[in-house]
């Protein structure tokens, strides 16, 4: 008896780490299927609230949150389309914070070799407005660059983004306690495109962080 009693508890035990285990498995599926990347990533421990809203074409605009809607909204591009982008950040902390935005990890996919969305997108002018005051972004390169008979606008978002595909917007706004800075910029589709390689591709933008200083 007290064998049988022990090769039960035995069968009972594994059948319930079975049990743990293919729950466990299933919440960790779950969790990774489920999880939505938020476009909007505030950095550092400051209260503020932050709108990042955009529009195409002149049209209304509407509020980007997830990484996949940023995605849609700037794919499926014809040339010449236009995409207006507006930041709202109002300062509810207790002090007065130093902000700074940044489009982190650009990226192409396109089947075709060569073809870089980024290329083809640009900031209009390369300029970046704080409450209407106009600041210009800094180029990698002043040298234009030309693929398959286009060259690109000196803009381009290859020619903005860093070593880790990142492109800084803005830096050091100073928001007092209790005000709205509205940051507002461009990107283009260069109108010039007309190679069909460029409609396969995909550009990718993974989240616009905000980080915040004292």
């Amino acid at each position: 008896m007290n064998h049988k009693s022990m090769s039960v508890t035995i069968i009972m035990f594994i059948l319930s780490l079975l049990v743990f285990s293919a729950s466990s498995f299933a919440w960790f599926a779950l969790s990774d299927t489920s999880r939505v990347n938020e476009f909007v990533v505030p950095v550092n421990n400051y209260e503020a609230e932050i709108v990042f809203q955009v529009r195409k074409n002149g049209g209304s605009y509407s509020t980007i949150t997830t990484e996949a809607e940023m995605t849609a909204f700037l794919n499926n591009s014809l040339p010449g389309d236009l995409f207006d982008f507006i930041v709202t950040i109002e300062n509810l902390s207790t002090s007065s914070v130093v902000a700074s935005i940044y489009f982190n990890d650009i990226t192409s996919e396109n089947p075709n070799a060569g073809y870089d969305m980024r290329n083809v997108f640009y900031i209009v002018d390369g300029e970046v407005s704080v409450n209407a005051s106009v600041n210009n972004l800094p180029l990698n390169s002043n040298t234009p660059l030309t693929f398959e008979g286009q060259t690109f606008s000196n803009y381009r978002l290859n020619n903005l983004i860093d070593a880790s595909q990142d492109i800084t917007i803005i830096t050091n706004v100073n928001i007092p306690i209790s005000q709205i800075v509205f940051i507002e910029f461009s990107i283009q589709m260069d109108p010039n495109t007309s190679k069909q390689e460029y409609q396969a591709g995909i550009m990718r933008i993974a989240s616009l962080l905000a980080v915040f200083d004292a």
